[in-house]
């Protein structure tokens, strides 16, 4: 397994420049090197043409709603932004959201979920799920298909997208697919990627433990919460058929491998891809890394063949 040049020669520019890992020292401080880091690389003629992007408040809960450029009926995809439930917001995360609204034809409700450290476990899952209800009560007004809703995230937006996807199944509320891009999805397990894979790429062990402690507020015994790890949940038949993508120099690859092997055992239509020269958050680095582009096409192609419309598919 050989790092992929483009992500190796990103690495080295953080090693020469004495980055600190991306969660080092406090919250704000995080929050705010993330921010600088994107807005400072953003070039807005290369975001994806969208017909339009707007704010929407419910209750206490912010949306970025991006209308595609298609008419008629089209998918809606619920967007939860990665950031280890510290950091990350639908503003940063804003040409994500216009690739998959660009790349599917759908509309895409971004979800500025709470975070930690000042509103902990469970509120970034109240908020997952509230967006959920919002979007499958607005669909029809927004110009959706009830038929075609997905959930999509990365890190731990992909966690919130499987405990959602999870929460749908027993609210009754359809979801016709999920895309886990590098998901956490088990604090209480520590699989061998997290050591063959503790420092040097980006994502550090160290890092999925100041997670860990941040989200689950030092209660370690809420790691054994499917709603906090979802491939703990005793059934998972039934939930939103998924794509799952990994990295191979993710600390969190075997945990994403893990959660499609348990997905599959449980009759879920699954499909998994390895992309073994990338490291984590690929998914948010098509600008960073041409191989990482070609994966974030694979898997939007992926979830756009279970958005496919019945009749025609």
């Amino acid at each position: 397994m050989t790092l992929d040049p483009d992500v190796a020669g990103f690495l080295s520019v953080l090693r020469s420049a004495g980055a600190p890992p991306g969660f080092a020292g406090t919250p704000d401080e995080m929050r705010g090197r993330m921010r600088d880091a994107i807005e400072g690389s953003w070039d807005p003629a290369r975001f994806a043409p969208v017909k339009s992007v707007d704010d929407v408040v419910v209750g206490g809960l912010r949306l970025k709603v991006v209308q595609p450029l298609v008419s008629g009926p089209a998918p809606t995809v619920l967007y939860f932004h990665p950031g280890g439930f510290i950091m990350g917001s639908a503003h940063l995360m804003q040409d994500v959201a216009r690739r998959l609204a660009h790349d599917l034809g759908a509309w895409v409700v971004s979800v500025d979920y709470r975070l930690a450290p000042e509103d902990r476990f469970p509120a970034a899952i109240e908020d997952a799920m509230a967006a959920l209800v919002w979007a499958a009560d607005a669909v029809a007004d927004l110009g959706g298909d009830p038929a075609r809703i997905a959930l999509a995230g990365e890190s731990s937006g992909a966690n919130l997208a499987a405990v959602t996807a999870r929460r749908a199944r027993d609210a009754g509320i359809p979801v016709a697919g999920q895309l886990l891009a590098s998901p956490v999805t088990n604090f209480a397990a520590r699989r061998p990627s997290v050591d063959e894979n503790a420092d040097g790429y980006f994502l550090t062990r160290d890092d999925l433990d100041v997670i860990r402690r941040t989200y689950l507020g030092g209660d370690d015994a809420r790691a054994a919460d499917p709603r906090v790890s979802p491939a703990l949940a005793a059934d998972l038949a039934g939930v939103a058929p998924a794509v799952v993508g990994v990295a191979g120099y993710d600390p969190l690859r075997d945990d994403g491998i893990v959660y499609a092997a348990r997905l599959l055992e449980a009759g879920v239509p699954t499909a998994l891809r390895v992309y073994p020269g990338l490291i984590h958050p690929f998914f948010g680095m098509p600008g960073i890394s041409k191989a990482s582009d070609a994966a974030v096409s694979e898997l939007t192609g992926l979830l756009g063949g279970l958005l496919t419309p019945k009749e025609d598919a």
